[in-house]
């Protein structure tokens, strides 16, 4: 990857200073760092510029977080199609102007005919594509959820701007058109995907004009009619239709049926509670993995000095991958939907159970570790491993004038998904029934139950304030990206700009350390090989995972930013300061 004149020139200091000091290296600025948005009246991130505007439009008038959230998810289904829309699930973190917390569950669940073996045999499913991947989607009735709760604006009003879009279209973006090049096989399977994404047969280039009649469609008739047109009703039947069409070619019939779509019900959590070094750190709890990950590792790495080892030096780039080794075996062994696999969080989460596992660390070694023992608490089971690797997702940050906080992750699990749209529906469909393990382990697959996911929206509150309002994309690489957020701001000080900006590492249990190493010392690569990481190198900046930050200064200005990660399309944007004040929420 080519670097500009000035970004060869700061890692060529920053060396001259790691070989000064070996222990102690310096963030180094990238080429593509760029300085965030800020305001007094609201900001948004997001990895689409026009479902930003979307967002922003809403927080002009009045609307508050949930609203504008909301929207730009809904609206992020016509823009952004690859990685969110009406056929996926994901997961919400909010935070109430008076300081009160909310976890949104709405991941997509196996079909009730899904068995622990259904995905075995061979078949197109094998390459994560068609129907018997197919959860039962959660999106909408999330969204719906959340509105109703904590919303100001109704449902149609929040699925106007994504309408408008998908009727009279928006224009491709890179990403949209790289991500349609890499699934352009997959997608040609599908007749239906095929003629809204392909044009004569190929990927659409960036500028194209996109426009979805049959989205706008399909949308018009939830405004009409409310989500019961897509929880059972014409939009379901629609979908069904297609699962049980003959498909002689692909020869993947699908599982869902109107009583699946009937029975789907988004689910409000208690969100994860953690401190770390006295912030207030709230995280999403299973069914996604995201937060006990995160937590766990935090609570480990409170025992060391990062900041006095310094951003980027080798030993704090080792406890921070010994940590996630260390919490990734529990990961596998533990988490699942706790509707199906009892949970040992509290445990997980003890500062005492990180402290025993910090002992096992050594600094100057990579380390391989099995999964915490608890004896009052469930078995650990076989590794629950990742068996899907292409997750993509996108991630909504919002903050608003009150200091109200989204964290909205949403997704269809890879890029396109299963790359089937249903005839007439306009919107493509999850393939998240890959996110389940092998039969025996906790994430096993099971009628009913929800896969488990790596999503990790995240709110730190500092002073009263929610200071970071954190998530990513990027399949499992996701956990690290708001947990680096952390310790980037925390330990070493930096602006959301700057830690959106700085380098990534992920070492997922396997001590093949996968790190942007573009910006970082020929001698601390050296040293974290010679401690037994193989390194999976990235250049100065690798593609996931992509990151989307929000958040209010803790001093009394009220001053929000936002920032989108360069790795991607940029979509944030702040309300000006002459935007009218926003409207006192109903009570409810």
């Amino acid at each position: 990857m080519s670097r500009s004149p000035l970004a060869v020139l700061l890692v060529a200091v920053a060396c001259c200073a790691a070989s000064l000091a070996p222990s102690v290296a310096g963030a180094v600025q990238g080429s593509r760092y760029h300085d965030g948005v800020t305001s007094t009246a609201g900001v948004v991130a997001t990895e689409s510029p026009a479902a930003a505007r979307a967002g922003r439009a809403v927080l002009a008038k009045g609307g508050n977080a949930i609203d504008a959230a909301v929207t730009t998810v809904f609206a992020l289904n016509a823009a952004r199609p690859q990685s969110c829309g009406i056929g996926g699930g994901g997961y919400m973190m909010y935070r109430s102007p008076d300081g009160k917390t909310r976890a949104l569950d709405f991941r997509e669940t196996a079909p009730a005919a899904f068995k622990a073996d259904s995905l075995l045999p061979p078949g197109l499913h094998k390459t994560f594509t068609g129907h018997l991947t197919v959860g039962v989607p959660g999106t909408l009735a999330g969204m719906n959820a959340a509105l109703e709760r904590f919303g100001t604006l109704s449902l149609p009003e929040a699925l106007a701007p994504a309408e408008k879009l998908a009727r009279e279209g928006v224009h491709v973006t890179t990403s949209l058109s790289g991500a349609t090049a890499r699934r352009q096989k997959d997608i040609a399977l599908f007749r239906a995907a095929a003629g809204i994404y392909l044009k004569n047969g190929q990927p659409y280039a960036p500028g194209d004009l996109l426009v979805n009649t049959d989205l706008a469609r399909t949308l018009r008739t939830i405004m009409r009619h409310g989500i019961g047109a897509f929880y059972g009703g014409p939009i379901a039947r629609l979908i069904v239709r297609d699962m049980r069409a003959p498909r002689p070619d692909t020869k993947d019939p699908g599982l869902l049926t109107v009583k699946d779509f009937k029975a789907y019900k988004p689910v409000w959590r208690i969100p994860l509670h953690g401190t770390y070094r006295g912030r207030d750190v709230y995280a999403i709890p299973p069914s996604s993995s995201g937060g006990t990950t995160m937590l766990e590792m935090l609570n480990i790495l409170e025992g060391y000095d990062l900041h006095g080892m310094g951003e980027g030096s080798a030993q704090a780039i080792t406890a921070i991958a010994e940590a996630q080794k260390i919490a990734w075996a529990d990961r596998g062994a533990y988490t699942a939907d706790p509707a199906y696999q009892r949970q040992p969080t509290a445990q997980l989460l003890s500062k005492d159970y990180a402290a025993a596992r910090r002992s096992e660390i050594n600094l100057s070694k990579a380390g391989s570790f099995p999964p915490g023992v608890f004896p009052a608490g469930p078995t650990a089971l076989g590794a629950g491993e990742d068996v899907n690797p292409r997750g993509s997702t996108t991630h909504v940050s919002v903050v608003d004038a009150k200091g109200g906080a989204v964290a909205v992750t949403c997704t269809i699990e890879q890029e396109f998904g299963s790359t089937v749209v249903a005839p007439g529906t306009g919107f493509l469909l999850n393939n998240e029934l890959t996110d389940f393990s092998s039969p025996g382990t906790a994430n096993a697959p099971a009628p009913g139950k929800r896969p488990r996911s790596s999503i990790n929206p995240t709110i730190v509150v500092q002073s009263g304030k929610p200071v970071l309002v954190a998530g990513a994309a990027g399949g499992s690489t996701i956990i690290m990206g708001p947990t680096l957020a952390v310790i980037d701001t925390v330990d070493f000080g930096m602006t959301l700009p700057q830690s959106v900006d700085a380098e990534r590492f992920d070492d997922q249990g396997t001590n093949k350390l996968m790190i942007e190493d573009g910006r970082i010392a020929p001698d601390v690569l050296g040293q974290l090989t010679s401690e037994g990481y193989t390194l999976t190198k990235q250049g100065e900046y690798g593609v996931v995972p992509r990151m989307q930050l929000a958040g209010l200064a803790p001093g009394p200005a009220g001053l929000a930013t936002a920032v989108s990660d360069s790795r991607s399309d940029r979509g944030s944007l702040a309300v000006p300061p002459s935007a009218p004040p926003p409207v006192k929420a109903p009570a409810r």
